[in-house]
């Protein structure tokens, strides 16, 4: 009995069985995101430099979201782009980039232009996500793929609260030296990214899984490119269950954006929390939870429908804000925020960009043009959500924002619950066996 139990934990923290190409690949793909978690635990303490170090406004703050739009934007023609062309160069040239901005924050001592290098790092990383999906979805076979995602989350998120505490306590602790650690943070951040991508580019162009997804081209095609370029971005929009997705996924966007961007002054101007306290609460706790979480709740994504799926991430995620909104100065009830906030940022980064477009979506070129659609809605919300955060920041405290937010993803939450009954009473699409059903 001990030992069954053992194992049932066990499984909770390892990857599942996969054939002999995958289970390569897979190494590579942990040393990937373990490294790429160790930049992020890094770039994860930028607010709170800006803030303290720099006396960043909260307009200033507003800064990379809403360039992060603009990747998201790009992305959208990235996405339709890859549809016929191998994934991989779509993912390096952008993560390259990426890497040389964290080296470029390094140098910069001035809150306006260490806020927009930061907004370059959104840009290529966001750029980069259409082709997530699609390489996850040649590498591995399909019945273990969230599980994957999952694992793969789960590691990072822990690598990421290591990380971000060490570098938060290397702050904390600098005293008049702080430019100098912000500098030797910055610089490793951006070595670590450069070996992240040099992990993902030994991912193998084809492996277990579909070798309708890993095909480049279709040759005997003659259309051109403006041709297929237009039949491909207006492809997700004909899709009547997609387009519902999409109109439900703006709302939580929206709520999300608007709060998201004021966590880190209300840690640290409402609660008065120092650079320990603030990574602990914003970052640590919800690394924790998200590691334990994780495995157990990807797991279950790929027994159940991407509209429930959704529902109980939405609720986690929505209940945060809410939380901290009702009863910031009751710690137990803070606790309990950042609490639900780790296994909500865990399956919405597997859902969102992982797996989630899998269930609507035959393998081939398709699956990147669905993922430009969640992108430009997100890049819109994007865009949008910052902006009213930095006007009604001038008008109403960090209290009302967060509840305003909190409310708006939680009626996203129930948005997607009517949606999946409305799903279950509507006749099912025909779909490739490759594809599980939503």
């Amino acid at each position: 009995m001990t030992a069954t139990y053992g194992k049932r934990i066990l499984a909770a923290f390892t990857p599942p069985e996969l054939p002999p190409v995958s289970r390569r690949a897979f190494r590579f793909h942990i040393s990937y995101a373990v490294l790429d978690a160790l930049k992020d635990g890094v770039l994860a303490n930028t607010p709170l430099m800006a803030v303290k170090a720099m006396q960043a406004t909260d307009a200033q703050l507003q800064i990379p979201l809403v360039m992060a739009s603009l990747g998201f934007l790009a992305s959208v023609f990235a996405g339709v782009a890859m549809a016929t062309r191998h994934k991989k160069p779509f993912v390096l040239l952008p993560g390259v980039l990426s890497a040389v901005s964290a080296l470029l924050m390094a140098w910069t001592s001035s809150a306006l232009w260490f806020l927009c290098a930061s907004g370059m790092i959104s840009i290529f990383d966001f750029a980069i996500r259409p082709a997530v999906p699609c390489i996850l979805r040649i590498v591995y076979p399909d019945r273990c793929r969230s599980h994957v995602a999952g694992t793969l989350r789960q590691y990072a998120s822990i690598v990421f609260l290591a990380s971000s505490l060490l570098f938060a306590s290397l702050l904390s602790a600098a005293g008049s030296h702080i430019w100098t650690m912000i500098r030797a943070e910055l610089t490793l951040a951006g070595i670590a990214s450069l070996c992240a991508f040099a992990c993902f580019r030994q991912l193998p162009d084809r492996g277990d899984g579909s070798a309708d997804e890993a095909a480049p081209a279709d040759p005997a095609s003659s259309a051109t490119w403006q041709e297929k370029y237009a039949r491909f971005s207006l492809t997700p929009f004909r899709d009547p269950r997609f387009r519902r997705f999409l109109s439900i996924f703006f709302v939580y966007n929206c709520g999300n954006l608007f709060f998201m961007g004021i966590v880190p002054p209300f840690f640290a101007r409402d609660l008065g929390f120092g650079y320990f306290q603030a990574t602990l609460f914003i970052h640590i706790i919800p690394a924790i939870t998200g590691f334990l979480a994780a495995g157990r709740l990807a797991a279950w994504f790929d027994r159940t429908s991407v509209w429930r799926s959704f529902a109980l991430v939405m609720f986690l995620w929505g209940a945060d804000p809410t939380l901290l909104a009702i009863a910031p100065f009751l710690l137990p009830v803070v606790l309990l925020a950042r609490i639900v906030r780790g296994p909500a940022t865990v399956g919405s980064m597997v859902l969102s960009v992982y797996t989630g477009v899998h269930r609507f979506t035959r393998p081939g070129p398709d699956t990147s043009c669905y993922m430009s659609a969640i992108f430009l809605v997100n890049g819109i919300a994007r865009f949008l959500g910052p902006i009213a955060t930095a006007v009604a920041a001038q008008h109403w405290s960090h209290r009302v924002i967060l509840l305003i937010g909190g409310l708006a993803v939680l009626t996203s939450s129930a948005l997607f619950l009517l949606a999946d009954s409305r799903s279950n009473s509507e006749a099912p699409l025909a779909v490739k066996p490759e594809t599980a059903p939503a």
